[in-house]
């Protein structure tokens, strides 16, 4: 096992997404190679450095973009009973229900299961769209920094 010197750039609006990106980019063009491709993704982090040579450019401003809404939306209201300790395969949700049923069912489960459950009361939309608008920021520029340090080789 040797050591090689390796430089990368990479692009993002942090110094941290670049270097993901920078890395993702040398597992594509060298593989993995069992660790030990003298590219940025071997690298063991002891000599690594970093330089940005053009900072990012955040937008300050966002487009809008309202979805219309034709006819009204339907709501129905629901119960859902989860296990406290998140398990999601036993979550259940009790349409056309009731509070008390919604109670009786989750102390069922409980004493099944001799675990603890959340009743919770939620609203779900049955009839009509649930997007009412799309919101993205206006043009931003990555930035590019330099990666440089040791990897195995």
């Amino acid at each position: 096992m040797g050591r090689q010197d390796y430089s990368q750039v990479g692009y993002g609006f942090t110094e941290a997404e670049a270097r993901r990106n920078a890395i993702e980019e040398a597992e594509a063009e060298y593989g993995t190679q069992e660790g030990y491709s003298g590219a940025m993704n071997c690298a063991t982090g002891e000599r690594d450095k970093s330089k940005c040579l053009e900072k990012p450019i955040l937008s300050k401003s966002c487009s809008v973009e309202k979805k219309v809404q034709k006819g009204a939306r339907k709501w129905e209201t629901v119960f859902i009973i989860e296990p406290s300790w998140g398990d999601n395969f036993r979550r259940k949700i009790l349409k056309n229900s009731t509070q008390a049923k919604a109670m009786a069912e989750a102390k069922r489960l409980a004493l099944e299961t001799q675990q603890e459950y959340v009743v919770r009361i939620d609203k779900q939309l049955i009839q009509g769209n649930a997007e009412i608008a799309r919101i993205k920021p206006k043009k931003s520029k990555r930035g590019k920094w330099l990666f440089t340090g040791w990897a195995r080789c």
